[in-house]
C-alpha cells in the first residue's frame, strides 16, 4: 500500500467549482449567439425595407413616365388634328 500525501488532495468542493464557472462560460455563449441572431434579424428586416422602399420608389418613376408619355401623346394627337 501506498502511503497517503498530503499534497495529492483537491481542494473541497472542486467539482462544483468547475461546473460554476462552466455554465457561467455556457450562459454567456447563449448571449453571444442570442445577440448574434439580434443583429442578423435586424439586418435583414433592414434590407427588407429598403427593398420595399426601393420598389416604391421604382413604381412612383414609372407612374411619372407614363403620364408624361400619355401627355406626349395626347399633345401629338392634337397636332394631328390641327394639321
Amino acid at each position: 500500500m501506498r502511503p497517503e500525501d498530503p499534497n495529492d488532495e483537491l481542494p473541497p468542493n472542486l467539482g462544483l467549482t468547475i461546473g460554476f464557472i462552466s455554465s457561467v462560460i455556457l450562459s454567456i455563449g447563449y448571449i453571444i449567439d442570442t445577440i448574434g441572431e439580434g443583429v442578423t434579424l435586424y439586418e435583414a428586416n433592414r434590407a427588407l425595407e429598403i427593398a420595399k422602399q426601393d420598389a416604391l420608389e421604382q413604381n412612383q418613376q414609372l407612374s411619372d413616365i407614363l403620364s408624361k408619355l400619355n401627355y406626349l401623346v395626347d399633345e401629338i394627337e392634337e397636332l394631328k388634328k390641327r394639321g
